[in-house]
């Protein structure tokens, strides 16, 4: 009977979802404020070095905003679904720890990507007014070390809940 329940969202979800929503959308509004200031061509993608791969139209600040906030907005929508108990065939409904194990690995997933790209908008804004970078090379590959480590982790303990 406990397991056709919705299972509760961790504690520190809703306000990591907050704290990070508050800063995509100070990033958002930065951009928007200074966005008079930018040049006609601005650099949409950098390489790991110093140096600029490709230009662009200023506009261009804004598509990799605009791709993790689909991208949030999916996982976000995963999570809340991820509460409820799904019937599968010839398989029982997950049970409320792995439900649990779901809803947190997803909620990391999301506010990490968020804030990610909210960095690097502000990386990309501080270049396009002529400012050295905020980002360097280190800080993407920091970036995919805690995103892989956050999804091996809800694997993992996906598994051991299992065996349980």
């Amino acid at each position: 009977m406990l397991e056709q329940q919705k299972t509760p969202t961790p504690r520190f979800c809703k306000p990591l979802t907050l704290i990070v929503a508050t800063i995509f959308l100070a990033g958002i509004t930065a951009t928007l404020i200074q966005y008079n200031k930018l040049p006609a061509s601005i650099p949409v993608l950098q390489s790991f070095t110093s140096e600029h791969a490709q230009f662009g139209p200023k506009i261009a600040i804004f598509y990799l905003p605009f791709v993790a906030l689909m991208l949030f907005l999916l996982l976000h929508y995963l999570e809340i679904k991820a509460a409820y108990p799904i019937l599968r065939k010839n398989k029982p409904t997950l049970s409320h720890p792995e439900r649990q194990n779901g809803i947190i690995t997803f909620c990391l997933i999301k506010n990490s990507i968020l804030l990610y790209f909210t960095f690097s908008l502000f990386n990309d804004l501080t270049v396009g007014l002529g400012h050295h970078r905020i980002l360097q090379q280190w800080h993407a590959y920091l970036f995919l070390f805690a995103l892989s480590t956050i999804f091996i982790m809800g694997i993992v303990r996906g598994i051991l809940l299992n065996k349980k």
